[in-house]
């Protein structure tokens, strides 16, 4: 296990410690999630991140301790860039994000309206509505003995939210260079692998039932279709590859992809 990962487990671990009184309206999405569920897959490319994303449910949420003085309290720091709402850097340094689905978030653009907590405590984040339907109680402790015995009981995004909330952000910044991760293309290919097809279309179908999550479930499914079902040379597909570049087989790794893709929208469909 790297050192980032240990050191972002810690974050997390933070982040929970401080909203401890609001565990019941926090659910774990992210890398980190993602890594939750697939943890026992042979891979070549190592799990690695340096941060933690938290998808906040305001219905969840109760009014004290506001987000903002319990982050604070605990020696977190908002992120001093004007674009980072709702990012918090821990005592440690690490950033934590606490994100409000789009769909439930109230008015505004980037900050939510959750009163009484402060608009920009938290920030809205579209794609990650699923995590609000599909999602699990895990576990979460640190990642090697140094990190103390803390432990908590917290919602974990399932692997179809987590497959949502990737293929949104992949989407998202097709178009931005500078802002384009391989490693999330890569996620995709992570979770395929690691996951049964069941697992998906059993979680999808109650998705696609729920009026929160159904737009954004509907239009990942497309972005499947065009990013990765596609073939091997598919922008997805091809960002899946090359996370593997030095350390892999990126082809096999493209045309693995695909099939995956397939074979979920073709069970989907059946």
């Amino acid at each position: 296990m790297t050192d980032e990962m240990t050191m972002a487990r810690m974050g997390l671990l933070d982040a929970l410690e401080a909203l401890a009184l609001h565990l019941d309206a926090l659910v774990i999405v992210g890398a980190q999630a993602v890594y939750l569920h697939t943890g026992a897959t042979e891979i070549a490319l190592a799990e690695f991140t340096t941060d933690g994303d938290v998808a906040v449910d305001p219905k969840l949420l109760s009014s004290d301790p506001l987000v903002e003085e319990a982050m604070s309290a605990a020696g977190f720091s908002p992120d001093p860039r004007p674009s980072a709402i709702g990012s918090w850097i821990s005592p440690r340094g690490v950033p934590v994000d606490l994100m409000v689905p789009d769909a439930v978030a109230g008015a505004g653009r980037r900050g939510v309206h959750v009163p009484p907590h402060d608009s920009k405590s938290m920030r809205r984040a579209r794609g990650i509505e699923a995590a609000l339907i599909d999602n699990s109680k895990m576990v979460i402790r640190a990642l090697d003995s140094a990190g103390g015995p803390r432990e908590f009981e917290v919602s974990v995004a399932g692997p179809a939210a987590l497959l949502v909330a990737k293929l949104h952000k992949i989407h998202d910044r097709l178009e931005t260079p500078s802002r384009q991760d391989n490693k999330d293309a890569h996620d995709v290919y992570r979770l395929l692998r690691a996951v049964e097809t069941r697992v998906f279309v059993e979680a999808i179908s109650q998705l696609l039932s729920e009026g929160v999550s159904a737009e954004v479930t509907r239009e990942a499914l497309d972005q499947l279709r065009d990013l990765f079902a596609q073939g091997a040379g598919a922008r997805g597909s091809l960002m899946a590859g090359a996370a593997e570049e030095l350390v892999g087989d990126p082809t096999a790794v493209s045309e693995s992809v695909v099939l995956l893709a397939q074979d979920l929208l073709e069970a989907l469909s059946s």
